[in-house]
């Protein structure tokens, strides 16, 4: 069920995911509030960088280690912060932009890439995520990111992944976009195919 958040007296936008708990609902509420009409707020798309850095760190410092951590609701606030800064305080409406953050980033830009592509062309927009899901995915990233190859690239790698995904309930996929994507999978799979039909050279 599509989750409703009342950002004021007359406005109530839809979430950008599911929300089951009542806290991660309320600080969602306040990060899109903070992001259209607190002080030096209002001013636009958010960096891709906010979420690197604030979740980030919240992984470091062990907030997230534990399902019964008191931090995950907050994750809520910059959620609704990412979505509110897509808002135009005047008018409420939706800011004419290519992606959901703005993307700097390299790693987290794939990731946002890969998340929009399962939305949109593999069925991601069928079953929407939910607060439940994003708090287990943040906490097996908090358990297990130490053990990666690349920590720090693939965390940003799969928090683009998720910002991606949750991009598709506000932001449609163009033709230019899906026309990228078709070039880039008929690319890999010529890639592919002349992997396969390369000669084997032996060595001595």
């Amino acid at each position: 069920m599509q989750t409703q958040v009342r950002v004021t007296a007359r406005l109530t936008v839809q979430a950008l995911l599911d929300i089951d708990n009542a806290e991660f609902a309320h600080w969602y509420e306040l990060g899109v509030w903070w992001a259209m009409y607190g002080d030096e707020q209002g001013r636009g798309i958010y960096r891709d960088q906010y979420l690197i850095q604030t979740i980030g760190d919240g992984l470091k410092r062990g907030w997230y280690d534990s399902l019964l951590s008191g931090w995950f609701p907050m994750v809520g606030f910059k959620i609704g912060m990412v979505h509110g800064g897509m808002l135009d305080p005047a008018t409420s409406a939706v800011r004419s932009s290519a992606s959901l953050v703005v993307l700097r980033d390299a790693d987290f830009t794939r990731g946002y890439q890969a998340g929009r592509r399962y939305y949109f062309l593999e069925g991601g927009n069928e079953q929407r995520l939910t607060d439940g899901l994003l708090v287990e995915h943040l906490n097996s990233w908090a358990l297990e990111h130490h053990q990666w190859r690349e920590p720090e690239q693939t965390l940003r790698f799969t928090l683009g992944c998720r910002i991606g995904e949750l991009s598709g309930g506000l932001i449609p996929m163009g033709e230019l976009e899906r026309k990228r994507i078709e070039e880039e999978d008929r690319r890999f799979m010529a890639e592919y195919e002349a992997s396969r039909n390369a000669p084997i050279v032996a060595t001595v």
